[in-house]
């Protein structure tokens, strides 16, 4: 849905962002990493053979539009599991030419796209309003070359978007936790954490204007 809504659009690269939770679960016995029980629908390796062949078949999708740039975000609910399965996707696009990736253990990804810094990065870490000062002490030569910037943060599973000024006409940083395409579970139903929309999000940018569109497609 996301391919066929940016259709119109002159795409030259695809930032493609896996981990966030993917797996849910990182031990035998459902519970996450830190050992917080967790529902769940069937069992742990059967949720890592659909999550690697649901990642692949979308990485080979966007290879038929563009090149392809897969940037790992590790989480809380499945910080070893994750790292592992983002490993697998990298070795089975190891041949291709156009598609590169950033898998390391680093909670906060940066990648440079034009005048475009985009920070990826779960977001159950450092706090919201400390990002501006993160990101700038971080990157800080890449901070002062790129007046776009753009954190997206997924922790939370539903829409909020921040925006931290430095200037009249420039964007300090916008900060925007996206939506999920999960659904509520027991723990969300009987907190009353339900109503949020079910959606993947893509947002399109510009190498010279910044963020231009965003599409988001219900499931």
């Amino acid at each position: 849905g996301i391919i066929r809504k940016s259709e119109g659009y002159n795409l030259d690269k695809v930032i493609f962002v896996i981990g966030n939770d993917i797996l849910h679960t990182d031990t035998p016995r459902r519970t996450t990493t830190s050992g917080t029980p967790q529902d769940t629908d069937g069992m742990w390796h059967t949720a890592f053979d659909a999550a690697l062949s649901m990642y692949i078949r979308a990485i080979e999708m966007f290879m038929s539009v563009c090149d392809v740039h897969v940037v790992f975000n590790p989480s809380n609910h499945d910080y070893m599991s994750g790292y592992m399965l983002a490993k697998a996707i990298g070795a089975a696009f190891r041949g291709s030419d156009n598609v590169t990736f950033d898998i390391d253990i680093r909670h906060r990804k940066y990648t440079v796209y034009g005048k475009n810094l985009i920070v990826t990065s779960h977001g159950d870490g450092a706090k919201l309003n400390d990002m501006p000062m993160i990101v700038a002490h971080e990157q800080p030569k890449v901070w002062g070359e790129c007046p776009y910037r753009y954190v997206y943060l997924h922790h939370i599973h539903h829409k909020q978007t921040h925006k931290f000024m430095s200037g009249k006409d420039l964007i300090g940083l916008t900060v925007e936790y996206v939506r999920s395409p999960s659904p509520s579970d027991g723990w969300h139903d009987r907190n009353g954490f339900v109503g949020a929309k079910k959606a993947v999000e893509a947002f399109i940018h510009c190498p010279y204007n910044g963020q231009v569109a965003r599409i988001t497609h219900h499931v």
